[in-house]
This record gives structure tokens, C-alpha cells and sequence, in this order.
């Protein structure tokens, strides 16, 4: 396994050696279909460490993703100890479907698993998916892989091949490595190593290297990091270079052989975890929980479930590698038919799991289905009790739908990418007309409609720094951060609207509200370290909203 992630390293090392001596060849893909004509018209930006490119409507994305990617170099290059001298490529895709049809690199540079940066060289490639945090990860991983290539690899020719053949590295090590520098051990890292280990599948460090490398390599340098000093990983770097392998490394930096750290590494998550299912209880007042069986292969992934208004029917989708199907269960008979499928499995490319998305009409007559093909949204309406299907196809105004829902009998409520921004809006089913609810450069996603005393409102998750619902241009400031959940009654109009934050927690995510009735909600939130529903009285929330006004003076004014 060694000699083989070592000839890989060879090749990538040796791509970055011949880009470092200004020898450059564009590789296009031959399989890939591009179905329309935005990616001939590229823009360039230099700053200081990058070389950016972007096209036709991800100017917005663009300038964010510079932002972001200056931002976040120094802290990388601090942490490795390790700069370069040449400028970085990025190429930024206004979505996942965009990327996959890139014609800029060779075949095998996208053939990448789901959530792992594209890297070739100096080049990375980079996509919006409606999170600028999310942006912010793939830059980092970017950024680091580039320059770990350089730091293990070296610059010059003979550093190149004498390293490529002799370093002896776990298949773990660079991509956990990478992960590490992108992101900080986190409460969905937490939720699927967890789960292997609770649920059997892994048994130690080496079962767990050999199904999830990068997660077991994350892992290990998490619990590096949190029991050595903050420059014990650059250390192991140097030393695992020097010394042309990883356990000589980990010798010398923690006085303890390589197999030893990796026992220690997974005895920790498992002792960890076990005591957390001993001190968990169930809340008094949960509610009974009721198994249904579903229709699907072992291997396919089940997600975007939605329950009729009446609970009769239950719409899912299942996805295995591309091949997505969208499935409809009579609760009251148990059986289950097939409404929709499209796409193909294709296992070397990352699976796009935000379509097709599903929504009931208010009244349980329709459900809504919306996809994307040959890189246009189309909606199809399932009408119940005839069958019948009627098909939309949604203008290129839209670069990506992230959710929807029914607003009523014509309208609908979703959150969606327009010119790189991702904003809420409402359309029109038989006009085809837009309304635009937000016009910002922050985040919205997952906006749900609630009742409140007979009046609509919004909750939606979103990233904004006030509550000031106000358009509003990118400006120098990285538009990112942890998500936080906000009320809007949609009853008012104009000016009259008045954007309320339901919480306020720097450094916890609330995402996923969802209405219960006409006064209680629920939402995720990872406040415990463990992401659960917690559920809230909407009235109690808004009645005790108080709004601060700080004045010149420093003074503070509470409104209620």
C-alpha cells in the first residue's frame, strides 16, 4: 500500500516540478459533455499567492473565493512551516454539475470522492454549493495539499524522484493530513467515525485505515494535535521527510512507534464514545418512534424524505453512485412504486446528493419533484390521484435550487443560487414570475414556511452577522461563519418586514428548522458536541426578541 501511494505522490510531485519550471500543457478531458457555451469566456484575477479564474455569472464567487483564499494562507503556511514560490490556480465552478463537466485537466484529476477537493499540480479546483464555509474548506484543502506535495516531495528534480521512490508514508497520512489543515475535527467527523465504531464495522486503527484512509488520518492528527504541542505536526512532517518514513518520524517527534499512536488514537475515540452512550437518556417526553420499512438497494443512500400533509404517502429518493430514483410509500397499504429515476452510477466521481429535492402541495394533491438535466433545473408536479406528471423546465437565472417547498396551490418557496449569491425566493408556477425575498451576499439556506397565529412566516438558516434585512453587496469581508436561525413574517410587506433572530450562538450551527404547528418548531443544532432536534415555542421566541442599538457614545438602546 506504501509503494503505492508513493508512486502517486511521484506523479504529483512531478506534475507541480514541471509547473514550477513555467512547463505548462493543457490536458482536456474526452468523456466529459459540456452543455453550454459559458465555460469559452474566463476571467482572471492575480493577488499576491493565487491566480484566479471564474466565468460567466461566478463573478460573486470569484471574489469571495479570493477573499477567503488570502485570508486563510498565512494561518497555512504558519501551521506547516512551509511556504512556495509560485503562484496557486484556482478555478472556480459556480456548482458540483458545472465542475464535473470542466474540460481543464485530465480524466483522472475528477475522478475524486465526494467532499475531497480536485487537485492537479498547482491547480484547484473549487465549487459553490450555497455555503461560503463550505467554499472556505476547499480552498483550505487546496491549499494545503499543494504545499504538502512540496514540503514531502521538495521543488527540484532530483528532491522529486529521490523522495517519490524512498518516502515511506501510511495511505493515510497526506489525505488525513490535508483534511486536518482544512477543517477541525467537527460534530460530523465525530457522528461517522462513531458510527463505525459503534456499529461494529471497525474493529481497530488498521480497519479503519483500510475502509475510510482520510478519516482515519484526520482522526490521528486531531488526537495528535490535542495532546502535543501545536508544532508537534510540523515536526512529524519534517522529521518523516528527513528520515524518508512516517514511524521514524513519529519515533522521534512523540518517542513512541507509529503503531503504538495509532492504538492509542482509536482506544481514545472508542472509550470516548462508549461513555457517551452510557450517560445518554432519552428526554421524558420524546415521542414514540416508528419504524417503516423502505424500498431500496443496500447500497444506495436514502435521504430527502417527505411526509403527505395528511401522513398517507411518504416520498424519498435514493442515489447509489449517480443513479437517483425517487420512490412513493402508501403508509396506509404499505406498497411502494417507483415515480422517477434518471442519471447513471458512476463511482470515480463525487455524487451530487442535492437533487432531486421533494415537496408536498398544501392540500397532499401534488408532489413536487425538482432535478437537474443536461445542466438545466426542471420541475416535474406528480399529480396523485390521476398520475399525471407536469413538467417545468425553470430559466438559467437559476444556477442551483438547495430546497423548496409549496408556498401554496401556485406557488413555491425555495432557497437558490442566482449570479453566484444564494438567496430565498418565491415563483410563480403559471406566471413564471420571481419575488425576491433576500439579496445579500450571506447564506440562506433551508427556508421553511411556519404559521404563527394564522400569519405566514420564514425560518431559514443563515450566516448573516445582524438581523437588518437590507440588499447589499460583497464587500472585503469573507462572507462566512456558523449558522444561526431567523424569523421573517411574510403577512408584512416592504419596509413593514422585520428580519428577527431566533438564536444567537457564534459557535454553534442551527440548521434544519422545520414549522410542527402554529407555534412550535424544531431545528438541528451541535451544541452538545452531538448534532439533535431540539424543538422551541416560535411565540415565546419572537415576543422575547430584543433588538440592540448601539449609539455613538457607547451607549446601548434595548428594544422589545
Amino acid at each position: 500500500m506504501a509503494a503505492r501511494y508513493t508512486l502517486v505522490g511521484f506523479f504529483i510531485a512531478f506534475s507541480a516540478f514541471l509547473y514550477s519550471q513555467n512547463i505548462t500543457q493543457d490536458v482536456f478531458g474526452k468523456n466529459r459533455v459540456q452543455y453550454h457555451q459559458i465555460f469559452e469566456d474566463w476571467s482572471q484575477y492575480e493577488t499576491p499567492h493565487f491566480i484566479f479564474y471564474w466565468y460567466g455569472e461566478g463573478r460573486y464567487i470569484g471574489q469571495a473565493a479570493l477573499q477567503l483564499a488570502e485570508h486563510e494562507i498565512e494561518s497555512i503556511e504558519t501551521f506547516l512551516n512551509h511556504r512556495i514560490n509560485d503562484k496557486i490556480e484556482v478555478l472556480v465552478y459556480t456548482d458540483l454539475t458545472d465542475l464535473k463537466q470542466s474540460n481543464l485537466g485530465s480524466d483522472e484529476v475528477f475522478e475524486f470522492a465526494d467532499d475531497v477537493t480536485a487537485i492537479s499540480g498547482n491547480k484547484i479546483f473549487v465549487y459553490y454549493d450555497g455555503s461560503y464555509e463550505h467554499l472556505r474548506k476547499q480552498l483550505r484543502e487546496g491549499i494545503a495539499g499543494v504545499y504538502l506535495s512540496s514540503l514531502l516531495y521538495g521543488a527540484n528534480l532530483q528532491e522529486v524522484l529521490q523522495n517519490a521512490l524512498t518516502l515511506d508514508l501510511p495511505d493515510w497520512f497526506v489525505p488525513g493530513l490535508v483534511a486536518y489543515v482544512a477543517e477541525s475535527w467537527n460534530t460530523d467527523l465525530d457522528d461517522e467515525l462513531r458510527t463505525l465504531i459503534l456499529g461494529g464495522q471497525v474493529r481497530n486503527f488498521n480497519e479503519l485505515a483500510r475502509k475510510s484512509p482520510r478519516l482515519a488520518g484526520h482522526a490521528l492528527w486531531h488526537f495528535v494535535g490535542i495532546n502535543h504541542s501545536a508544532n508537534t505536526v510540523s515536526n512529524l512532517l519534517y522529521l518523516s521527510r528527513i528520515n524518508r518514513s512516517a514511524d521514524q518520524g513519529f519515533s522521534y517527534a512523540l518517542d513512541a512507534r507509529l503503531w503504538e499512536v495509532q492504538e492509542n488514537c482509536f482506544n481514545y475515540f472508542e472509550q470516548r464514545y462508549k461513555g457517551e452512550i452510557r450517560d445518554m437518556e432519552a428526554p421524558e417526553d420524546a415521542p414514540e418512534r416508528t419504524e417503516i420499512p423502505l424500498q431500496h438497494r443496500r447500497d444506495a443512500k436514502l435521504y430527502h424524505f417527505s411526509l403527505s400533509p395528511d401522513g398517507n404517502y411518504l416520498a424519498y429518493a435514493t442515489n447509489e453512485d449517480g443513479k437517483i430514483k425517487v420512490w412513493l410509500q402508501d403508509r396506509r397499504t404499505g406498497k411502494t412504486k417507483k415515480l422517477f429515476r434518471k442519471g447513471y452510477r458512476f463511482v470515480l466521481q463525487a455524487t451530487d446528493y442535492n437533487y432531486p429535492l421533494l415537496a408536498w402541495s398544501p392540500d397532499g394533491s401534488e408532489l413536487g419533484v425538482i432535478y437537474e438535466h443536461r445542466d438545466r433545473i426542471h420541475l416535474d408536479r406528480h399529480l396523485i390521484e390521476t398520475g399525471e406528471v407536469l413538467k417545468d423546465v425553470f430559466t438559467t437565472q437559476y444556477q442551483r435550487i438547495y430546497s423548496f417547498e409549496y408556498y401554496d396551490g401556485r406557488k413555491l418557496l425555495f432557497t437558490a443560487a442566482v449570479r453566484g449569491l444564494s438567496d430565498i425566493f418565491l415563483y410563480d408556477t403559471k406566471t413564471r414570475q420571481t419575488s425576491r425575498i433576500t439579496q445579500d451576499p450571506w447564506d440562506d439556506l433551508n427556508a421553511r414556511l411556519v404559521e404563527l397565529d394564522g400569519q405566514k412566516g420564514l425560518i431559514w438558516a443563515s450566516n448573516r452577522p445582524d438581523d437588518i434585512l437590507r440588499k447589499q453587496k460583497l464587500d472585503s469581508v469573507p462572507p462566512h461563519g456558523r449558522f444561526d436561525l431567523f424569523y421573517l413574517d411574510l403577512s408584512l410587506s416592504g419596509k413593514e418586514r422585520e428580519l428577527i433572530r431566533l438564536t444567537h450562538t457564534p459557535d454553534v450551527d442551527e440548521t434544519a428548522a422545520i414549522g410542527i404547528d402554529e407555534h412550535w418548531f424544531s431545528f438541528l443544532s451541535d451544541q452538545s458536541g452531538i448534532s439533535n432536534r431540539y424543538y422551541g415555542y416560535l411565540e415565546e421566541y419572537i415576543h422575547h426578541y430584543e433588538r440592540i442599538v448601539r449609539l455613538h457614545n457607547g451607549e446601548e438602546m434595548v428594544f422589545h
